[in-house]
């Protein structure tokens, strides 16, 4: 459960009692600057009576006079002079906090897999430009297991797994789907799935598709640790592009390889774990517009 009171909240002071309206504290700043109510009127699109009520009802609730009426305009009273500063610190304070707020509203960083990243999202990354034009999309990559929001500025996450994490929303994209993949040139040896003991196996880290995938085609005697070993899945399918061997690749991933000939799926056998593509964020994000945009787009573009 999310705390919805942080350390900083308020301990049942009431400041509507305290504060005056907002909008009065900023007519008198305003009216401060100006020097007379005609020109503050002006620069507020308001009458000159508006200002003037505001004023008043300023010093009446505050109980001291602020400023003295002459011909040439306003004198700040000494009560006023005090007070000025104060109000011009706040407005300036709250006035760059909001617009922080709105800028961050403007940016979405967002975390993935590597190999997520370039063989599935970037080519569909000008698709979502155009659904979010105003939003900076920042894209960063891991390899983790597990959502991490804590001390950092990532929106959302795109993560592997059963969908089984705490404390997020998780939405699910596309099922793993492993099969054997490998250049044009290798497949022509490869009628039966038998036929890749004879050639090198390409791996990421950690070690384990291959060993699963050769036990569900009925395929024993076969060490599925033999080959090259990379750190990632992208790597792996780059070498097997090349011609350097089989690579155990998700068909999601290499759908855009196979369209252009550069790897070719050889078997009918696909391999389905259990393991998910998801898209993750804390709850209590869920209704910011960039987060449901985010959403919807994933959704849409996974159903194409």
């Amino acid at each position: 459960m999310v705390s919805m009171r942080p350390d900083h909240a308020f301990t049942g002071t009431n400041f509507n009692r305290h504060l005056p309206p907002l909008h009065s504290l900023e007519v008198f700043a305003s009216a401060a600057r100006c020097g007379t109510f005609s020109r503050t009127a002006t620069e507020l699109f308001v009458t000159q009576s508006a200002i003037s009520r505001q004023v008043q009802q300023l010093e009446e609730h505050l109980g001291v006079v602020l400023f003295i009426r002459h011909k040439r305009g306003l004198r700040l009273t000494p009560d006023g002079e005090a007070l000025l500063p104060v109000v011009e610190d706040a407005l300036a304070r709250l006035a760059n906090i909001c617009e922080s707020l709105r800028n961050a509203g403007q940016v979405l960083t967002l975390r993935m897999p590597p190999t997520f990243a370039t063989r599935w999202f970037l080519p569909l990354l000008p698709s979502l430009r155009v659904v979010m034009p105003d939003v900076d999309v920042r894209v960063t990559t891991y390899d983790a297991w597990e959502p991490r929001f804590e001390d950092n500025d990532i929106d959302a996450a795109i993560i592997q797994g059963r969908g089984d994490w705490k404390d997020v929303e998780a939405i699910e994209l596309m099922p793993e789907r492993l099969t054997p993949v490998c250049s044009p040139e290798l497949a022509k040896r490869l009628t039966v799935p038998e036929d890749v003991r004879s050639l090198p196996l390409l791996h990421c880290f950690p070690i384990q598709g291959w060993g699963r995938w050769l036990e569900a085609v009925g395929i024993s005697g076969t060490k599925p640790q033999r080959g090259q070993t990379f750190d990632t899945l992208d790597l792996a399918l780059s070498a097997a592009t090349r011609g350097q061997g089989v690579a155990l690749g998700d068909l999601n991933l290499v759908r855009e390889s196979l369209r252009d000939g550069v790897l070719v799926a050889p078997f009918d056998h696909v391999l389905e774990q259990g393991l998910s593509y998801y898209l993750i964020y804390p709850a209590p994000r869920a209704q910011l517009p960039k987060i449901r945009a985010l959403r919807e787009w994933l959704l849409e573009a996974v159903d194409g």
